[in-house]
């Protein structure tokens, strides 16, 4: 096993078995939030998000965890990030989703789609996450899109359509992220299977502690952006598998079994 290979499975199992007591700032259940931005900034302006028209941020009150919320009031108001994801050399799928409020006549939509260079060429059709008159309450869209190869950037707009006079969309926790699954991840090719229960409690203790810390957002960015030459080196042998597996993964999943009772919170509101 390389120097680099050792380096990394140990800095695995140190940062997350330290990060099991570190307190907890608010990031989302389920993954990396893009509208974090929203707390941030001047005035009405969010952070890392481009506004058109009167498009703005709001103070609604939490719907999760701070006050505010994307606010969108007019036909061509939109707010627009461009996420880097890296230069995707084969394709890559994300998970995706967002909270939307809409009222009045009109259809409040999460856009995406992946460009090579921001601004340059579009590589995919445009995935929408979309509610109509949600009735008072927020609902959430999901879905699961696949940046193909030469992927760079992925542009994230808010925006409504068919807008009638005194309508209002409004949006929250947007997220987007690869899913945990696949040879691309070391605790899959470890087990060999993206279905093996061990899984679920890494997954769970991913989204409920090291998400919900700025430290442990950094690792978690980190570990995608790390893992898939470790993770291809271990499916490939064996003996590895069996080594990574009964020497750091299983004694990284005990250490949470039995800890989950100081790490697991309960999930946010719908």
């Amino acid at each position: 096993m390389s120097r680099y290979i050792r380096v990394v499975l140990a800095a695995l199992l140190i940062v997350s078995g330290v990060l099991i007591f570190l307190p907890s700032g608010y990031v989302s259940a389920g993954g990396i939030v893009l509208n974090a931005g929203f707390e941030k900034g001047e005035g009405e302006i969010p952070s890392n998000w481009n506004l058109t028209g009167n498009a703005t941020r709001v103070d609604t009150g939490p719907v999760y965890a701070g006050n505010w919320s994307a606010r969108i009031t007019g036909s061509n108001d939109t707010l627009t990030q461009w996420l880097w994801v890296g230069n995707i050399t084969w394709p890559v799928t994300y998970d995706a989703w967002g909270w939307i409020y809409v009222s009045g006549n009109v259809t409040g939509a999460i856009a995406l789609d992946f460009w090579a260079g921001k601004e340059g060429t579009q590589l995919s059709p445009t995935t929408q996450l979309s509610a109509t008159d949600t009735n008072g309450y927020y609902v959430q869209g999901t879905s699961t899109i696949q940046a193909p190869p030469g992927t760079t950037y992925v542009r994230i707009r808010l925006l409504g359509t068919g807008w009638h006079e005194g309508a209002e969309v409004r949006f929250d926790e947007i997220g987007f992220y690869p899913p945990m699954g696949g040879y691309c991840f070391i605790a899959t090719a470890a087990y060999g299977t993206g279905t093996a229960s061990q899984l679920d409690i890494l997954r769970d203790f991913r989204d409920q502690v090291l998400l919900k810390n700025a430290l442990g957002s950094q690792f978690v960015a980190a570990y995608y952006r790390l893992s898939p030459p470790v993770a291809n080196f271990i499916a490939t042998n064996d003996f590895l598998r069996t080594v990574v597996r009964e020497t750091l993964i299983d004694p990284l999943v005990s250490l949470l079994q039995w800890s989950q009772d100081f790490w697991r919170t309960q999930p946010g509101p719908p």
